[in-house]
């Protein structure tokens, strides 16, 4: 009810709102079937920035959107995906998941229109970074009680607010990728809250011990390196010898790479693990041109196990029209986060265009190994990060230029 209010009464309030709140809900699994709280969330925001969308269209003052080029691509997919919707052996199941992917169509248009000026801009940064807030605190917790998820090699591996510690990886890797790109270009005020900020969530992503969330954040800081500051590659080497020397935990982690069978005849790692479970999946295609829908992996696989690779899954539940709509979307986002680095303004605006392409580099990477596509709150955040970029180079950049 409050936020039937927010959305009636001040939007923009409502949608900095569920940025801010997104990321602590899926702690508050309060249903037992198909619809949870999170998947009701979905529904409302779909519902409510319809709406909204629809009212907008018949502003003729209202700007164009800011993240309008990524929105082709986008809606192909999410159309492309439904089609699967007639192929699947659970209908029920894969419709919600749709119409959890369809979330993505309404946050980018939503922001591509609430972003129309710094302050927004701003507020929406604030809510991104602050609804680390609450998982952070809770992750901290259960570090200090040891109330994490212990594995088979006695690792407690924490997971926030998160059902699994692999989305609260991801999740700290946009965290952290977002404030080390903005950190040069806010005030000094804001970097004595981001240096500590940057500090809690870094030792958390130790501790969840997700190493494809490791590797997307190795590799999201050398592109900052890459195309703002070269330091940062002195600080990934002062980490790494850190870890080797504070946290043997971590050599744990990595000791079973090199073991490719267990005596028990089992995968000796995740990623042996992995490849044969890609084969798997890939055998449950029966319909290569639209697939065979949406969460039909898990329902279909013995072990329902999802994919832990995007491509194969797309592949998979919406076939090659899905596939070539992904690789669409793919080649878009990187056009266009190129295109908003090169034009952005000196300013919180390149921080903001750095922390896009750092985050898409490091969510491609996270997705060859990893369920990113299903992990909804990701792409969330994701998109938000896409979103803050354009709109700060095309409402303030061009702004700039024309007072010039």
């Amino acid at each position: 009810m409050g936020l039937l209010f927010l959305a009636a009464n001040r939007f923009e309030i409502f949608v900095l709102t569920i940025l801010l709140a997104r990321a602590s809900l899926d702690a508050a699994k309060i249903g037992v079937g198909t619809i949870d709280a999170t998947g009701a969330l979905s529904v409302l925001f779909v519902v409510v920035a319809v709406v909204w969308l629809l009212a907008q269209r018949s502003d003729t003052a209202a700007e164009p959107s800011a993240t309008a080029p990524l929105m082709p691509p986008l809606v192909a997919f999410v159309a492309v995906a439904a089609l699967g919707l007639f192929f699947s052996h659970d209908p029920l199941a894969s419709a919600v998941e749709w119409v959890r992917l369809g979330t993505l169509v309404a946050i980018v248009a939503v922001l591509g229109r609430v972003l129309k000026d710094e302050r927004t801009i701003k507020l929406c940064l604030l809510a991104v970074l602050g609804s680390a807030v609450v998982p952070v605190a809770i992750g901290a917790l259960q570090a200090a009680r040891g109330s994490g998820a212990i594995t088979a090699a006695g690792l407690d591996r924490i997971r926030g607010t998160f059902q699994h510690s692999n989305p609260f990886a991801s999740y700290l890797f946009l965290m952290i990728t977002l404030a080390v790109a903005i950190f040069p270009h806010v005030e000094r005020r804001w970097r004595f809250v981001l240096v500590p900020y940057v500090l809690a969530c870094g030792g958390l992503l130790v501790l969840t011990y997700t190493r494809g969330a490791w590797v997307a954040m190795i590799v999201a800081l050398i592109v900052i390196a890459i195309l703002q500051d070269r330091r940062i590659f002195l600080f990934l080497f002062a980490v790494a010898i850190a870890l080797a020397i504070l946290v043997p935990s971590v050599g744990v982690r990595l000791s079973d790479l090199s073991q490719e069978e267990k005596a028990t005849g089992a995968p000796g790692n995740s990623l042996v693990w992995r490849f044969e479970h890609w084969r798997d999946v890939l055998a449950l295609q029966t319909n290569p041109l639209v697939g065979i829908g949406l969460k039909e992996v898990e329902l279909r696989d013995v072990s329902n196990v999802p994919p832990h690779n995007d491509i194969v899954r797309v592949y998979v539940e919406t076939g090659l029209a899905g596939l070539a709509a992904y690789i669409w979307l793919s080649v878009v986002l990187w056009i266009e986060s190129v295109r908003t680095w090169r034009r952005a303004p000196p300013g919180l605006a390149r921080g903001l265009a750095v922390a896009s392409i750092a985050s898409l580099a490091g969510v491609m990477m996270l997705s060859v190994a990893a369920n990113v596509i299903t992990q909804l709150v990701i792409l969330w955040y994701f998109f938000a990060i896409v979103a803050l970029a354009m709109a700060s180079t095309t409402r303030l950049g061009d702004r700039a230029r024309a007072q010039a």
